[in-house]
């Protein structure tokens, strides 16, 4: 039986901030998007102070996002949850992590973290990293941020089955100990690491000797043919969608897309791509809403008819001549 316990989301990546010189904003994603995943932190080897943290090319105090920190608290007081994506192809920001070096370039990212109010981090490792520095910096992040902070990690779909990996330590051995402290897993289903559809690799993962849950895998996509290889038409990827809710029912990871400025179907109207995967869960879901409750209606029906039905006694008025006696 399908589950209908609600957990599927739909996540976007926010890294180009401005595109042909105009500032692109996120209010449009408002109702729409679960989570934006803001793109990319990094920290810098060998620099100091502010310098340690970037976002993109710019410290997060540049004049260069004061449209957007309005913005991205508006988001979270609409309740969309954001989290800052660490990594990513850039190289060299988790170098800074390992033990010798923890203690230098830990701190000034765990104050952006707070000053900003993050409400999470998605770690994006596309470099060798070993399994004791992602451990450590996990458990660090939840031991100054609480339960509540949201951490995610962003392996290429094929690494959740033991296949290729850009990171370098492995993620089941990972889920294994460390699972009770990661969210969930946005996977990379492009760049020749995967694809979306048809929706086979997906359950492989689900189906892989680790049992994920599929509420703990989130597909990301490519939004535009521009940003990479393996693209996927928002149709496909809604097809992939409607044949997994029909597997899983909503308690799965949903999708995501990489990246927000230019997804299609209308680039000149970016957030319709979230739109479109929003909608495309919330009819599926009032299907299998439909579909319930029709079962449960036959099934009461069939009790009802099955039930044996006790014949009514009528009794008549006592004659005058037994009143009498």
């Amino acid at each position: 039986m399908v589950n209908l316990a609600v957990a599927n989301r739909v996540v976007m990546y926010y890294q180009t901030q401005y595109h042909n010189g105009q500032y692109v904003s996120v209010l449009p994603l408002i109702g729409y998007v679960t989570h934006l995943l803001l793109a990319a932190f990094h920290l810098n080897m060998g620099h100091t102070g502010l310098d340690i943290v970037h976002l993109n090319d710019n410290i997060p105090s540049s004049s260069f996002f004061d449209p957007m920190w309005p913005e991205i608290a508006q988001l979270q007081g609409n309740g969309t949850k954001v989290i800052g994506m660490l990594g990513g192809a850039a190289p060299g920001t988790y170098d800074c992590l390992v033990d010798s070096l923890f203690d230098t370039y830990y701190p000034p990212l765990r104050d952006v973290i707070a000053a900003y109010k993050l409400d999470g981090l998605d770690l994006d490792v596309e470099q060798s990293v070993s399994s004791a520095t992602i451990t450590r910096f996990i458990q660090q992040l939840k031991a100054d941020f609480g339960e509540d902070f949201i951490i995610t990690l962003a392996p290429v779909a094929s690494a959740l089955t033991e296949g290729g990996n850009l990171s370098g330590f492995d993620y089941i051995d990972l889920e294994q100990n460390m699972g009770a402290h990661i969210a969930w897993y946005n996977a990379q289903f492009y760049s020749g690491f995967g694809s979306f559809f048809p929706d086979d690799q997906y359950i492989s993962i689900i189906d892989y000797e680790q049992g994920i849950d599929p509420a703990r895998v989130t597909a990301i996509v490519l939004t535009n043919p521009a940003n990479g290889g393996g693209y996927v038409s928002p149709d496909s990827v809604v097809t992939s969608i409607h044949n997994l809710m029909e597997k899983y029912g909503t308690a799965w990871g949903g999708v995501g897309g990489w990246e927000y400025f230019n997804s299609l179907p209308d680039s000149s109207q970016p957030w319709e791509w979230a739109v479109t995967m929003k909608d495309a869960m919330q009819v599926q879901t009032e299907k299998m809403v439909a579909a319930a409750r029709g079962k449960e209606l036959a099934a009461r029906e069939a009790e009802a008819a099955a039930e044996p039905r006790i014949p009514s006694r009528i009794f008549g008025k006592p004659s005058s001549s037994s009143r009498d006696a």
